[in-house]
C-alpha cells in the first residue's frame, strides 16, 4: 500500500484534513484537479477508493444519562482508536456525524477476493476498537470505485450497509454486497395490524398486544427487507392511532401525550429489531395501563354519581335499571360495578339506607312504626318491622325503647 505521512500537526492542519475528507465523502468537490491540490497541500499521499462507516452501537440509549461533555469524551475515544487504527493500515479516518464515522481506504486491484479482504479489515478495525475502548462498535463497508470522484458512493453504499444491523444485531461488519436491498414494502404493517392492536388497547389485553407485535416482529426479522426507518414511521403512527384510541376510552390526556413523546424518541433511537420491538411492548403496556386506569376513574364517577342518585330516591320505589339507566350502564355491567365500588349488592345497599332513615327517625321523632315504615319506603308495617329485626337485630318498638332509655339517663346524669 502507498504510505501517508503522518507528521504531528497543529489543530489548525488537523480541522483542514478532517474538513477536506467530509467534504469529499459528501461529494462537495467535484474536480479532480481540486482533490489532487487538497491532497498535496494536506500530504495527504494515500489514493483511497473504497470506505467503510463505523458507528457505536446502541449509542442513543447508553448516552441517554451522560453529560455533553461525557458523549464528547467518548466519541474521541472512539475516533482516536480509529485514528490509530487507520494509521497501521495506511487509511484515514474522520468522523462525519454525532455516531458516524468514516474509514478511506484502498483496495489493491491485485487482490484477488477483494469484498473478502475488505470484511477482514473491517473485522480488524472493530476489534481493534472494541478492545481499545470497550466500547461495542459495527462496521459497514461501500463498493470499490477507480475513480475518487466517485467515492462519495462508495460512503453512502457503506452507511446503507450500516444500516443493516439493524436486523443483524451489534457489533457486525456488513459489506454492502452481502445485503438485500432495503424496500418500502410495509404490508407487514398493515391497517388491519393497527385495527388489531387497538382491539387489544380496548380490551386491555396486554398479552394479545404483545403476541401481535412478536409475530409482526418475527415476519420483519425473517424478510429483512424493511427500510428501519420506513419501519420506524409506520410504528409511529400506529402508536399515534392507539393513542388517539386510548384517549377516546377515557385515558388521561396529559399522560398520553407524555407517554407518545418519549415512545417516538425511543423508537427513532432503537438501533436494532429488538430493541425495537421491546420498545413497541414497552409503549403498548403503558397505553393498555392509561386506558385501564381511566376507566376506574371513569368507574370511579359513575358509582359515585349512581349513589348520590340513590341516596336521594331510596325513599321512592326504585330498581337497579332505573338507576342503570340514569348513570348510561347497562343493569347487567351496573350490578357487577356496584358490589365492586360499595361491597354489597344493589338490594342490601338499599335496605342499608332505609333502616339508617328508620332508625333516625325512631329516636328523633314521635312518628309511629306505620309513619316511619312508609317514609323509608314500605307500605307494609309488619314486613318493615321484619327487615328492620333482620337487619338491626331487634324490632323497631324494642330499639327505639332501648335508645331512649339509654340516651335520657345520659341526659339525666349530665
Amino acid at each position: 500500500m502507498n504510505e501517508i505521512t503522518c507528521h504531528k500537526n497543529n489543530p489548525l492542519e488537523v480541522y483542514a484534513r478532517r474538513g477536506f475528507l467530509r467534504d469529499l465523502l459528501f461529494n462537495n468537490i467535484t474536480s479532480a484537479k481540486d482533490i489532487w491540490n487538497l491532497q498535496k497541500k494536506l500530504n495527504i499521499i494515500i489514493q483511497p477508493n473504497t470506505v467503510m462507516v463505523v458507528t457505536i452501537d446502541n449509542y442513543y440509549s447508553e448516552t441517554c444519562n451522560k453529560s455533553e461533555i461525557q458523549k464528547q469524551n467518548l466519541r474521541l475515544k472512539v475516533l482516536q482508536s480509529l485514528e490509530k487504527c487507520a494509521k497501521s493500515f495506511n487509511a484515514l479516518a474522520v468522523n462525519m456525524d454525532e455516531n458516524l464515522y468514516a474509514v478511506l481506504f484502498r483496495v489493491e486491484n491485485d487482490v484477488v477476493s477483494q469484498v473478502e479482504w475488505a470484511i477482514e479489515l473491517g473485522r480488524f478495525i472493530k476489534d481493534n476498537v472494541e478492545e481499545d475502548t470497550g466500547i461495542s462498535v459495527s462496521v459497514g463497508i461501500g463498493r470499490r470505485y477507480k475513480d475518487i470522484l466517485d467515492l462519495h458512493l462508495s460512503y453512502k453504499d457503506a452507511v446503507t450497509a450500516c444500516h443493516h444491523k439493524f436486523f443483524w444485531g451489534k457489533s457486525q461488519v456488513i459489506h454492502i454486497e452481502n445485503v438485500i436491498p432495503f424496500t418500502e414494502e410495509l404490508s407487514l404493517f398493515s391497517i388491519e395490524v393497527e385495527s388489531q392492536l387497538s382491539v387489544k388497547v380496548l380490551s386491555c389485553d396486554d398479552e394479545g398486544a404483545f403476541n401481535i407485535i412478536d409475530e409482526l416482529f418475527g415476519n420483519a426479522v425473517k424478510e429483512r427487507s424493511v427500510n428501519p426507518l420506513i419501519m420506524k414511521t409506520r410504528l409511529i403512527e400506529i402508536i399515534t392511532t392507539l393513542i388517539r384510541v386510548a384517549f377516546e376510552a377515557g385515558a388521561d390526556q396529559e399522560k398520553l401525550a407524555a407517554l407518545s413523546g418519549h415512545s417516538v424518541e425511543e423508537i427513532l433511537r432503537s438501533d436494532t429489531v429488538s430493541e425495537l420491538r421491546n420498545q413497541m411492548r414497552e409503549v403498548l403496556r403503558g397505553i393498555i395501563e392509561e386506558v385501564s386506569l381511566g376507566r376506574k376513574r371513569m368507574n370511579l364517577q359513575v358509582f359515585e354519581k349512581a349513589v348520590s342518585y340513590i341516596q336521594e330516591n331510596f325513599r321512592k320505589p326504585i330498581t337497579l335499571e332505573q338507576v342503570a339507566e340514569h348513570v348510561h350502564i347497562s343493569p347487567y355491567y351496573f350490578s357487577h360495578g356496584f358490589k365492586n365500588f360499595t361491597g354489597m349488592n344493589f338490594i342490601d345497599y338499599i335496605t342499608r339506607l332505609k333502616m339508617e332513615e328508620a332508625k333516625k327517625l325512631l329516636l328523633t321523632t314521635d312518628l309511629s312504626i306505620g309513619q316511619i315504615s312508609r317514609q323509608v319506603g314500605y307500605n307494609d308495617p309488619n314486613y318493615f318491622g321484619r327487615v328492620f329485626k333482620n337487619v338491626v337485630g331487634i324490632p323497631p318498638s324494642k330499639f327505639r325503647a332501648s335508645k331512649k332509655v339509654h340516651i335520657d339517663r345520659i341526659f339525666s346524669e349530665g
